[in-house]
């Protein structure tokens, strides 16, 4: 069966419909997830603005931390650049609402 202009067209479109509606059904329970979690976003950005991160981390490379403790958040820089990567990531959606936004017509 031969494909006329119209049936590509409509073959074409129907396939951008569906991978954009993949993406925004997982990027809605993504976004969800990040709200869900504001709280902790907010607890660890002051966390990290305290004086209490560097006497925390500190207290690990003396040893004063017990041996069983999940030390992740301690890391050299990894809660500054998870927070820095948040921050990116904002801009990008910022970047992406501008993008999007405008009305079609």
């Amino acid at each position: 069966m031969k494909t006329n202009a119209r049936d590509a067209r409509v073959i074409l479109m129907s396939a951008a419909f569906n991978r954009l509606g993949k993406v925004v059904a997982t990027l809605t329970e993504k976004a969800e997830e990040l709200e869900a979690i504001a709280p902790d976003v907010d607890l660890l950005k002051d966390y990290l603005a305290s004086r209490q991160w560097i006497k925390d981390f500190e207290a690990d490379e003396r040893g004063k931390i017990g041996a069983g403790v999940d030390r992740s958040v301690l890391s050299e820089d990894g809660l500054y650049n998870l927070m820095r990567d948040l921050d990116e990531l904002m801009l990008t959606f910022d970047k992406l609402r501008e993008r999007f936004a405008a009305d079609p017509e």
